[in-house]
């Protein structure tokens, strides 16, 4: 086990470092956010940061939820499951094992994973509260149950602007808790680098490209592994 968690860190660190195949996701602003389709439309109608997302979404099953459901959906980009599928790839050539495809995984995993970023209702930016990662007794977040019962912390950091503290731009920052409960800075998080896109079953917030699906890409590997050497 242990050898697994070192082969894992490396990999993991060295393919996201490496394996980006777009540049980061850009929020230019958005002169109307609202979109004339369902999320899922819109993640279809947009392949070039979601051609994956989309396709490992059919495999799991969840088209309906994203079409017709009222959620929010923080949609990681195509990169994210491309550094999971390399550090999977990397660790079966390193046992010895067959290179896997995004066809092989079985979709019960998918769905475990993609229910980490489904929350049940309607969330703009505005609605969550202020997080402060090195003052979280102070600004803590919330603390939300997703889609398949994962819990994430949800928060909003108050950026500097010009010396003056809090007054800058606000970001959503997810962060996977139960990793170290102890330690709030120790856990795996992510920022949303375009928020708000308000298709008409909910609304859609685009994860930073810089993010590992799953927040622990070890866990990925562990739980694809299981069901692959079924």
């Amino acid at each position: 086990m242990k050898r697994l968690h070192l082969i894992v860190a490396v990999l993991i660190t060295t393919l996201l470092l490496n394996a980006c195949k777009k540049d980061y996701y850009v929020d230019g602003g958005l002169a109307d956010p609202h979109y004339n389709g369902s999320i899922y439309d819109y993640l279809v109608n947009t392949p070039y940061w979601f051609d994956t997302i989309s396709y490992i979404i059919d495999r799991a099953g969840m088209k309906e939820i994203l079409q017709r459901d009222t959620v929010t959906f923080f949609s990681p980009t195509d990169d994210a499951v491309k550094v999971v599928m390399n550090a999977l790839n990397e660790y079966r050539y390193y046992n010895v094992q067959d290179s896997v495809h995004l066809q092989d995984i079985d979709p019960e995993v998918w769905k475990y994973f993609l229910s980490m970023y489904i929350l049940k209702g309607k969330y703009l930016a505005k609605q969550f509260a202020r997080v402060d990662p090195v003052n979280v007794y102070a600004y803590p977040g919330i603390n939300y149950v997703m889609d398949g019962g994962y819990v994430l912390n949800i928060g909003l950091i108050y950026q500097n602007y010009n010396n003056v503290e809090a007054v800058g731009p606000r970001i959503i920052r997810l962060t996977d808790i139960t990793y170290d409960p102890q330690n709030f800075q120790n856990n795996p998080s992510i920022i949303v680098a375009t928020s708000d896109i308000q298709p008409k079953n909910g609304v859609l917030h685009v994860l930073n490209n810089n993010h590992v699906f799953g927040f622990r890409g070890g866990t990925f590997i562990r739980l694809a592994q299981q069901y692959l050497e079924q």
